[in-house]
């Protein structure tokens, strides 16, 4: 059930914040997050590094509503708040990768997710390597870099 308030409550927060006028656009970096998401998870899965539980409806190895929830729309906000300035860039990474961590320490007390033979660090790593490179795919290839001249 986590699962499927987990996806709910994430597109609560889609809907209240999604610009309609980018999102054919913006849906592009979260078709990537989802992508970087199950590679991610069918490795850690097959390798017995963790445990996916809990799973009413499982893609790949991972829950269809996480996968269809926070990812996506975290992939699909992303690109719409990007900042401009490189300190600004920094920041909204460490604060993604907090954010995506907090909800990753949900999911294991709730025990939706058992690390085998894994370690927290890992996932840390692991979460700030994604939002760095979801960043990069906002400003090299959907070409939202920052501004002429700004080299903050």
């Amino acid at each position: 059930m986590e699962w499927q308030i987990l996806a709910l409550v994430s597109w609560v927060l889609f809907l209240l914040l999604v610009d309609c006028s980018a999102l054919k656009c913006n849906i592009w970096c979260g078709l990537v997050a989802v992508l970087l998401q199950i590679f991610v998870d069918n490795i850690g899965v097959s390798h017995g590094l963790y445990e996916i539980r809990k799973c009413s409806f499982c893609i790949a190895h991972s829950s269809f509503f996480f996968t269809m929830g926070p990812i996506i729309v975290i992939g699909t906000l992303m690109p719409q708040y990007h900042p401009k300035t490189r300190v600004l860039r920094i920041l909204n990474v460490l604060m993604l990768t907090a954010l995506y961590t907090l909800q990753e320490i949900l999911l294991l007390a709730r025990e939706n997710v058992v690390y085998n033979n894994w370690h927290f660090a890992d996932s840390v790593g692991v979460n700030l390597v994604s939002m760095v490179f979801l960043s990069w795919f906002i400003m090299i290839v959907m070409n939202r870099g920052s501004e002429k001249g700004d080299m903050s």
